[in-house]
């Protein structure tokens, strides 16, 4: 955090806190008391009147503008930012707690309880250790050296450029050129163990935007366009049909109920285990091969129960 920036956040913090202590304060800008004390000097340099008793304490807040957020607006944003998906260990928890704070010196309230956005992260706590260091690199464009597990236990060290990172089916994201693979690849924050940042700086292609990147996957993987045709009935026909999964989608209705769908999916194995999730609910008619890659799935798992 800027000196300008921890300033700004100290006097927000003041406003909303009837007295704080240095030490307060220094735990929630991440600094040393002893940088608070050099703060504190600033601010009353800046004619902004500012005294201790028992903690520091504003003797009006008036200079700070009011939010023109209404009180069901901030709630909504209050909910939004204590999500699980910003829970502590996340991505941008510190982020998002700092904002938090900042809408709740605006005056207007704390986050609406009847409001629940839950939004499902699967991710540990103890995943997410090195979360700190890639944000940096993502903000200043630095070069890092990462340890990855892949989904087949197999550990590679690579040099990565973040381009960005992304909250995509219950977990979170990294996107970034792979020098060893000499693409854009996709790395799951759970899965990365020792992060070390380069002073090597890197420019993002301008033709990049993470809407792009993830425009045909079904929600993750990458690969070879595929063209799928399923079949949903029952409850499953209700569900797809109700929905909008992803933009490249077809659906067509008939009078027994049913519908077809059609899709062009980027990574088709996630596509294949979304349909299987449906039972007898749900044929996939194209592409025969992927007929096949179900046949055999199903064959798989219903001998694991023949005894």
């Amino acid at each position: 955090m800027r000196k300008t920036e921890r300033l700004l956040y100290i006097l927000s913090l003041l406003r909303t806190h009837r007295r704080m202590r240095a030490s307060d304060l220094a735990r929630k800008c991440e600094v040393t008391e002893r940088t608070i004390y050099r703060d504190i000097i600033s601010i009353s340099a800046a004619n902004i009147p500012i005294y201790f008793d028992g903690g520091y304490k504003l003797i009006h807040n008036d200079f700070l503008p009011p939010s023109n957020l209404s009180s069901d607006e901030t709630g909504f944003l209050l909910s939004m930012l204590g999500s699980p998906m910003f829970a502590k260990g996340k991505p941008f928890r510190d982020t998002a707690r700092r904002i938090a704070e900042k809408l709740e010196v605006a005056g207007v309230g704390k986050a609406d309880s009847s409001i629940d956005i839950g939004v499902v992260s699967t991710e540990r706590v103890d995943n997410h250790k090195h979360t700190s260091s890639i944000e940096k690199a993502v903000r200043e464009k630095r070069n890092i050296v990462i340890s990855y597990e892949s989904l087949k236990a197999e550990k590679t060290e690579r040099k990565i450029s973040p381009y960005a990172m992304a909250f995509r089916k219950h977990a979170w994201y990294l996107v970034g050129y792979c020098h060893l693979r000499d693409d854009i690849r996709t790395f799951r924050l759970g899965r990365i163990h020792n992060v070390s940042l380069s002073r090597e700086k890197f420019e993002i292609p301008d033709d990049f935007s993470v809407e792009k990147y993830f425009s045909a996957s079904w929600g993750v993987y990458r690969g070879k366009l595929t063209k799928f045709k399923v079949k949903f009935t029952g409850e499953a026909a209700i569900i797809v049909k109700t929905s909008r999964h992803q933009q490249y989608e077809e659906i067509e209705e008939f009078d027994d109920g049913s519908v077809t769908y059609k899709a062009v999916v980027a990574g088709r194995v996630e596509f294949i285990r979304w349909v299987l999730g449906f039972g007898a609910h749900a044929e996939i008619i194209e592409p025969v091969s992927a007929r096949k890659e179900v046949r055999e799935i199903l064959e798989t798992t219903l001998g694991k129960y023949d005894s």
